[in-house]
């Protein structure tokens, strides 16, 4: 999970800076500025997202484990 979080982010902000630089004509501090915070944000934002969905698929286990209760 962190992992691909880490994973991501890494490239995200590696193409933000590209971009920043070919495309935007940011001064290249600014487009290296843009790599930790973007990567950051993508990385953070992958990893809750999952933790989010685990959290919820084993919610919902338990629920179906359950047995009707009996009138």
């Amino acid at each position: 999970m962190a992992w691909l979080g880490l994973t991501l982010g890494t490239l995200v902000g590696l193409g933000s800076s590209i971009l920043a630089c070919i495309y935007w004509d940011l001064p290249l501090w600014a487009a290296l500025l843009l790599h930790p915070v973007i990567g950051t944000a993508i990385a953070v934002s992958v990893i809750l997202l999952l933790l989010l969905r685990n959290e919820t698929e084993t919610r919902g286990d338990k629920i179906r484990d359950t047995e009707p209760v009996a009138s």
